[in-house]
């Protein structure tokens, strides 16, 4: 017996993966993001094989394949959105603004 497929899910994942510099390791809301990413390219493929059955249906449903390509379209917007706040190279702090900074120490230093 094989071993079982990949979903497209933890192929995207594999690849974000791929960006990490050793030995920097995700941090835990990049985790939850990966988790996130990994869902929806798998939303993203089920509804992109659903459309096209709909597609090669006769008659076709224009209202089904806008409602699918719709969804297929929000995934990957979600998937490129999500992308864009991991940060694998661990020694790239994000930048904080002044007035943030000046708050935090407002709060810790009275």
């Amino acid at each position: 017996m094989g071993r079982p497929r990949k979903s497209e899910g933890m192929r995207v994942v594999e690849q974000l993966n791929k960006l990490l510099i050793a030995p920097a390791e995700w941090d835990e809301r990049e985790l939850l993001v990966l988790d996130s990413i990994r869902k929806a390219a798998d939303r993203g493929a089920l509804l992109a094989d659903l459309l096209t059955l709909e597609a090669a249906k006769e008659p076709v449903s224009t209202r089904r394949i806008t409602e699918l390509a719709a969804e297929v379209r929000q995934c990957e917007a979600n998937i490129l959105r999500w992308s864009a706040t991991l940060n694998p190279d661990a020694t790239e702090q994000e930048q904080k603004s002044l007035p943030h900074q000046n708050a935090a120490l407002r709060r810790w230093h009275g």
